[in-house]
């Protein structure tokens, strides 16, 4: 088995905010901490986070989301499938 090499050729998610710009999602080799991590550019502006805090960082996306939609569709004003 070969051991994923963030270094080269990084797999990366793009993805488009409300306003249609890009948000990329890869994981990368951070050398000054001689580590992997995960880099995430919104706008242009980069984020460096630690594998370790990603999950919780999901969590607090996921919460934020759901928390948002319920209040949407009680407004009646729910967000369309696949937006």
């Amino acid at each position: 088995m070969t051991a994923f090499d963030a270094t080269k050729n990084p797999p990366t998610m793009d993805f488009a905010d409300i306003d249609g710009h890009p948000v990329t999602v890869r994981p990368i080799h951070d050398a000054g901490l001689s580590r992997n991590v995960v880099e995430l550019v919104v706008r242009g502006a980069t984020v460096r986070l630690s594998n370790g805090i990603v999950p919780k960082f999901v969590d607090g996306v996921t919460t934020a989301a759901f928390l948002g939609e319920v209040e949407n569709v009680a407004t009646g004003n729910h967000t369309p499938a696949g937006a």
